[in-house]
């Protein structure tokens, strides 16, 4: 799950992402932080958020009000997080899942963000593999040093990063160097199935035959390779598996 905390107090963000880092280190794979409505728009536009964590008041005329008008289509849940009871009725119409007064109390906090991942799980366990296997008939445009190349997502096995670039690892067991970060590619490849499952890795889920305990754990590809799944993701990622590949 990804998470984006929205505050003008710097102050308030880092306090804030110490808790989610004490309390759900496990839950939340990226915990962004923005400190103004310009900062946070572009946010949302680059990542798939699941969770949106907003002060009311950011900038003298401006509220966090002014990003929902504008992320009308968005489906991340709300908490608003603020230093003003007066904007209660405008957060509930706004939808907002909960509404929490500064200064932040932890149990209050808490209950707020249980709240919010049971919410986000339960509409997680609605989907099924069958939206990523329409997805990857969709192609990817692969830019490599002797020109372009059209690819489908359901070729592709698994990514590697290699510094400035990543390589592309095809069925046919073909590599593709592309001058790309990985990063790149995991915003690009989000909600198609594929995975982060190292700071090195993204991986093709429904390219993966099965998951293996050998010094920690690693992931069975189709073409035989074994990727080292990274500790600190592999409790967001069986959770991954169990909420969308499981029939």
């Amino acid at each position: 799950m990804k998470v984006l905390i929205i505050d003008d107090d710097k102050r308030i963000c880092k306090l804030i992402k110490s808790l989610l880092d004490k309390y759900y280190d496990s839950d939340f794979e990226i915990i962004s932080s923005a400190f103004s409505i310009s900062e946070g728009l572009k946010s949302i536009e680059n990542i798939d958020y699941d969770l949106l964590l907003l002060d009311i008041h950011l900038g003298k005329n401006s509220t966090s009000f002014d990003i929902l008008k504008k992320i009308k289509k968005n489906k991340a849940k709300i908490i608003f997080i603020t230093g003003h009871e007066n904007y209660a009725i405008e957060a509930i119409k706004s939808g907002a899942l909960d509404y929490i007064l500064k200064p932040i109390q932890t149990k209050e906090f808490k209950l707020a963000i249980d709240k919010a991942i049971k919410e986000i799980r339960k509409e997680d366990q609605h989907k099924n593999p069958s939206q990523f296997i329409a997805k990857q008939d969709n192609s990817l445009m692969l830019k490599d040093l002797d020109g372009m190349r059209l690819v489908k997502l359901n070729e592709i096995v698994y990514l590697a990063a290699g510094g400035a670039y990543t390589d592309v690892f095809l069925e046919s067991s073909e590599k593709i160097t592309v001058t790309k970060h990985l990063k790149d590619f995991e915003n690009k490849l989000e909600g198609t199935g594929f995975y982060r499952v190292h700071n090195s890795y993204i991986i093709n889920t429904l390219k993966m035959t099965g998951i293996t305990k050998k010094d920690g754990l690693c992931v069975n590809m189709v073409t035989g390779e074994n990727i080292v799944i990274s500790g600190r993701r592999k409790d967001e990622f069986i959770k991954f598996i169990e909420n969308y590949l499981q029939v």
